[in-house]
């Protein structure tokens, strides 16, 4: 009996079935063995500071990997913190927790700094204070820091909000359960930590890849904060420097030393950009409806500074203080003198002399606020001087990095870098 030529064919293919399985089975497995093994790679180099040196890239990104650092570090604390600081960049360069700490005679645990740059008080009611309860952080106090630009309505910030509910590793992260079977739940949390080490692609192209290009072909590895009077850092260096922080949160500013201290650019904001006075009580309702005290903090800036933003930034701090006064919020103030440039790198980010001298300073402040602690010790206060020296000592890293003796940050001026031709940096 003559077979029909389809059934032939079909069984033909049937028997090469097998084959084709399994050599589709080893392509997989080795695009899957090659994936896991670039990760390797690109973690290794950023582990040894090769490859974006500012970020851990083993610690998962929800929406920033600059958010990263600091929630390890927060979670690291034996209990939680009774106090955090979150603020813009002005914040996470100017608290120093230790400082706070000792000057008010508690341990550094109290306190811990979480700024998170470029933030704005929407970004800090849809995103920072749920990732707080999202990690079981619920601090007596929660202190905003208050520059200028914080409480203003600066849409463009908001696209930081959008970042971090629409990144796909958050998503996978906080899906809802489903009561999937541990196959699943292996192929969600590879898939997860595949996304988030992706989402550093756009770190790799504009902090690596361009910068090195610029470099190698154009000399351009350099860069001065666009201030003419400012001594360009490498941009490596900047990035290393941006990567370190004290076991507390704080991060020193990256350009500290290398520039005048005054404000010399263009006005931030104008009359155009309200006080986001909608979101600012939104956000202390929603800290109070956690039993978390909300108390803003007045960041300093220079004179040079405020001559450029007034008076439309006297009149945003006059209605800011209306409406805290309306929400029942306290206001901290800085009490002593900001006028010496030598505080500050560039007007409205404070020096490491700035940041250590401005936390003794809010140390005072804070103290009526930490039901149960001690209050700041009474009698001879270390000065600032020792304060530097000490938190130097603390952490032997901010010398090192920085390329900067002690000595240099306390002489007159904040140990300014005088102009002059850039070093190369394998040289520093």
């Amino acid at each position: 009996m003559v077979e029909d030529p389809l059934v032939t064919a079909v069984r033909g293919r049937n028997r090469d079935l097998p084959g084709l399985a399994k050599r589709l089975l080893k392509i997989l497995l080795g695009l899957a063995l090659t994936l896991i093994a670039a990760d390797f790679i690109l973690l290794e180099m950023n582990r040894r500071l090769l490859v974006l040196p500012q970020f851990d890239m083993e610690l998962l990104p929800y929406h920033d990997p600059r958010v990263t650092r600091r929630n390890a570090l927060l979670q690291a604390y034996p209990t939680p913190p009774k106090v955090i600081f979150t603020g813009d960049s002005r914040t996470k360069n100017g608290i120093v927790p230790e400082v706070v700490a000792r000057t008010l005679g508690v341990p550094h645990q109290t306190l811990f700094n979480f700024g998170t740059g470029s933030q704005v008080a929407r970004f800090a009611r849809e995103a920072f204070l749920p990732h707080l309860l999202d990690i079981e952080v619920r601090p007596d106090f929660l202190v905003f820091g208050v520059s200028p630009d914080w409480p203003l309505e600066k849409r463009k910030l908001w696209k930081l909000i959008d970042r971090y509910r629409e990144s796909l590793a958050y998503r996978l992260e906080h899906a809802p359960a489903s009561g999937g079977d541990a196959v699943e739940g292996f192929v969600t949390r590879f898939l997860s930590y595949r996304l988030a080490l992706f989402r550093y692609r756009r770190d790799l192209i504009e902090q690596e890849l361009l910068p090195d290009l610029g470099c190698w072909f154009l000399d351009d590895c350099y860069r001065d904060a666009e201030d003419p009077r400012a001594t360009p850092v490498h941009f490596k260096d900047l990035e290393r420097r941006s990567g370190f922080k004290t076991a507390c949160g704080w991060g020193p500013q990256p350009y500290g030393g290398h520039m005048s201290g005054e404000f010399t650019k263009r006005a931030r904001f104008d009359e155009e950009i309200p006080l986001d006075e909608e979101n600012l009580a939104g956000l202390f309702e929603a800290c109070r409806n956690q039993g978390i005290t909300p108390l803003l903090l007045i960041m300093p800036v220079h004179d040079t500074f405020r001559r450029a933003h007034d008076p439309v930034m006297s009149r945003n701090q006059a209605r800011l203080e209306e409406l805290a006064a309306r929400e029942k919020v306290d206001i901290l103030r800085a009490k002593r003198d900001y006028s010496d440039r030598g505080l500050f790198v560039d007007g409205h980010h404070l020096s490491h002399r700035g940041a250590v001298y401005f936390s003794a300073d809010l140390a005072q402040a804070l103290s009526p606020h930490l039901t149960g602690s001690r209050r700041a010790r009474s009698g001879r206060r270390a000065s600032t001087e020792e304060l530097v020296r000490w938190i130097y000592d603390l952490n032997p890293e901010i010398e090192t990095l920085w390329g900067r003796s002690v000595d240099e940050v306390l002489k007159p001026g904040g140990g300014r870098v005088a102009a002059g031709p850039p070093t190369p940096a394998a040289d520093r």
